[in-house]
């Protein structure tokens, strides 16, 4: 007696040591979160897509010439505004870029040119007149320099050429207001009237506005700036009948982080309302939902906390999935919870635990092998992904294991376990031989039709929510400026400026082939906007020529009392100084700098049609490389798929060698079986309802293999137990509510993931009494 006494008391010493140890790590989880999102003035909340991409680790240049695009690309944001009657459109415009700059959301809004910004781009480019030249100038100044002079007699005949006689006095051979124009038309096809850039279409007038964002499109702050450009818009909407179109970054964004705000609502919300309404129906107590609902919180703590303290912030996208959570760490609530409720008044805390023990255990440790094989693979996402959902289950369990055989020492009400004669039948249809055998077969015979029909795609699109509104106004913006943003891009190195700028102009031979032959649209490269000062001295070279040999020509022909001189003095334009002007603003993105100790630039390609043939030009040329980051990252995902097929085979591998070390072969195969035909009839399902699978439906291969285990581990350990088979009816449940509602998500791959998990977790609850051994009890 004294024995049995001594080893209580040292049961309940440790009991209460263990539940102490984990309620100070708790609090350390705690103390860590709120300095993580209290003490900071930065969201630690990511929403930035990119950030769940790994970087290029192979071709550092490209990885940050494609980060210098797409971060000038990212802070800007377009307005195009247009009225029924063209007198208001200017006050309409006015009214807009006034309104714009009051938000304090912008660093600068440029809507009305100024007269000294005007003056400004004139200058600069007055300045250096004598050695910028277009193509078209420069080789009929080498080739027919006497046609400049009819040329000028066309101009000066053309009623609408606007030439006068200042400009001719400065500009005898006009060759400034051809390259003016060039310049002009490779920005936009917007030009300057009444001091806004305007453009005509179908009889109506567009004005541009464009502006730049203070904080990055993808903080809070900034995507919160959305709401009040709205209201400003219908207030001119309201005021002068205006419409406007509006395009950036922050707009999709915005769009993203409320369309997951969404989903983390509705899927937390209805997940919880079901956990709940559950508890209610089959535990009728306030206690085992109170416990429930203590597991899932401590999981997330310890799942934000440590997510947040090793990547810095915790991205949208894993609290997405974070959410779905809950239906998988309530499994270890739902286990112990059933087990008290079926002992009745001769409920044993301490014996109730070590009855699940290894059943939890076991499911924990094959739920993390699944998990944890995704932090081995240099993929931000996936990584934050398996550590937030392991940790998260690791507190779940801990908090089962260290704190109920306390706080649920009390026996429940002694009482039928609901629903027990539908248990009982169910498990009979079990016993019988042909449910064993046929039903995992017709499972499989259904899949076997979608399967055949199964086809990936892996663009990294499928990522974000691309709503059909923002989509339309993006493409008539591009439609109306010419000009459109691309993932497509040539980046170029050199060992310095000069060299860069002649290696840029050597390359335009090849760009202009490509888009005479329909290769591509066009393209936008620095080369178009400044020349290298070896171009720039022949340029002169030519212009000083022409003045020798066609001044007198010319001033014969026009009857000037005075010949046109040249006394200009060579004043070469570095590419440093040229990104130093107001004027290289809307290009200087194209310029990526130094690395490495050499500098590069990007060439955007525009509607690239045949990718092949630039591709292969890129391969054959040492510092040329062809980068088209949706493309890269797609192949990525494709690899990845493939990889997480491998990590799926070697994390059933493990578990099967673990099952069988335990149960043997034949019913360590009884037990994995369920959660392998779920998996097939997950990707089946998906296919079947025209979803195009990707890396996340191999995800979800990951997540039922975890989750499906747990149920048959639990009937391998406590075989023909109708409190068993109750607990994983709830679990399946819950967890068939947080994921399901998963396949409501607006984005594809969201959506396809939830419809995957779904269907799955159905077919492993439906085939998890396989696992009973029939054997063991007959004996």
């Amino acid at each position: 007696m004294l024995n049995k006494h001594n080893s209580a008391s040292n049961s309940g010493f440790s009991s209460k040591l263990i539940a102490y140890s984990w309620l100070g790590i708790v609090l350390l989880f705690l103390a860590l979160l709120a300095q993580q999102w209290l003490g900071t003035a930065h969201s630690p909340i990511e929403t930035n897509i990119l950030k769940l991409l790994p970087k290029n680790q192979q071709n550092p240049v490209a990885e940050q010439a494609f980060e210098s695009v797409s971060n000038n690309m990212s802070d800007k944001v377009v307005f195009v505004i247009t009225t029924p009657e063209q007198e208001q459109l200017t006050q309409a415009a006015t009214k807009l870029s006034q309104s714009l700059t009051q938000t304090q959301l912008f660093n600068e809004v440029t809507g009305q040119i100024g007269a000294e910004q005007q003056s400004q781009w004139a200058k600069y480019y007055f300045e250096h007149r004598f050695q910028q030249l277009t193509p078209a100038q420069r080789q009929q100044l080498s080739e027919q320099p006497q046609a400049q002079v009819q040329n000028v007699l066309q101009s000066l005949y053309n009623p609408f050429s606007g030439v006068t006689g200042q400009e001719l006095s400065n500009d005898p051979f006009l060759l400034f207001r051809d390259y003016l124009s060039n310049v002009s038309q490779k920005n936009s096809a917007f030009v300057l009237k009444d001091n806004f850039l305007t453009v005509e279409q179908d009889g109506q007038s567009y004005i541009l506005i464009t502006a730049t964002l203070k904080d990055s499109p993808y903080s809070l702050t900034a995507q919160q700036g959305v709401r009040q450009i709205e209201e400003i818009e219908q207030g001119l909407k309201q005021n002068y009948q205006a419409t406007i179109y509006h395009t950036g970054v922050l707009f999709y964004a915005e769009f993203g982080t409320q369309s997951a705000k969404s989903e983390i609502s509705t899927i937390g919300l209805f997940s919880l309302l079901g956990v709940i309404a559950l508890f209610v129906f089959v535990f009728r107590s306030v206690t085992p939902l109170s416990l429930a609902l203590l597991s899932i919180s401590v999981g997330l703590i310890a799942a934000l906390s440590v997510t947040t303290w090793l990547f810095g912030t915790v991205h949208l996208f894993s609290l997405v999935f974070g959410a779905s959570l809950i239906g998988v760490s309530i499994d270890y609530a739902f286990h112990y919870l059933t087990e008290r409720l079926a002992a009745g008044d001769k409920w044993n805390s301490q014996q109730g635990l070590k009855h699940i023990f290894s059943a939890i255990t076991m499911g924990l440790v094959t739920s993390l092998i699944g998990y944890l094989g995704m932090l081995i693979a240099p993929f931000p996402g996936l990584q934050q992904l398996a550590l937030f959902s392991s940790v998260g289950l690791i507190g779940a369990y801990a908090t089962v294991v260290a704190w109920y055989p306390i706080l649920a020492a009390k026996p429940s009400q002694s009482r039928p376990l609901p629903g027990l004669s539908l248990w009982q039948a169910w498990l009979t249809v079990w016993a019988k031989p042909s449910t064993r055998i046929g039903l995992p077969v017709a499972c499989l015979m259904m899949s076997a039709w979608p399967l055949s029909q199964l086809h990936y795609d892996d663009d990294i699109r499928q990522l974000q929510a691309m709503p059909e509104q923002l989509k339309q106004q993006e493409s008539f913006i591009t439609q109306l400026s010419g000009l459109q943003s691309s993932q497509q891009m040539l980046v170029v190195t050199a060992p310095n400026d000069e060299a860069l700028m002649q290696r840029l102009e050597s390359l335009s031979v090849t760009l202009d082939t490509w888009k005479t032959n329909g290769s591509m649209k066009g393209y936008q490269s620095l080369s178009q906007y400044l020349t290298s000062t070896k171009t720039q001295q022949s340029d002169f070279a030519l212009i000083k020529q022409l003045y020798a040999s066609q001044a007198a020509p010319l001033a014969h022909t026009l009857g000037l009392a005075t010949q046109p001189s040249f006394d200009a003095d060579f004043s070469p334009i570095s590419l440093h100084s040229y990104l130093q002007q107001t004027v290289s603003e809307p290009v200087r993105f194209l310029y990526v700098g130094n690395i490495d100790g050499q500098v590069a630039s990007v060439i955007m390609l525009n509607e690239l049609t045949k990718p092949a043939i630039v591709k292969a030009f890129a391969n054959g040329e040492s510092d040329v490389s062809y980068l088209n980051k949706a493309e890269e990252i797609s192949a990525l995902f494709a690899d990845y798929r493939v990889k997480v097929m491998e990590l799926l085979v070697l994390a059933l591998s493990v578990i099967a060698a673990l099952l069988f070390k335990r149960y043997g072969l034949r019913h360590g195969c009884l037990i994995l079986l369920p959660s392998v035909i779920a998996c097939v009839a997950g990707l089946a399902t998906a296919s079947a309802l025209g979803s195009t699978l990707n890396l996340f439906n191999l995800l979800a291969l990951i997540l039922i293999i975890g989750i499906g285990i747990d149920y048959t581990l639990f009937f391998a350990e406590k075989a023909r137990s109708h409190s068993t088979l109750l607990a994983i009816t709830l679990s399946a449940m819950t967890t068939l509510l947080s994921f399901g509602l998963l396949a409501l998500s607006q984005t594809h791959a969201i959506h396809s993931f939830g419809i995957t998990v779904l269907s799955g977790i159905f077919v492993a609850w439906l085939l998890s009494p396989l696992a009973i051994n029939s054997r063991m009890e007959k004996s």
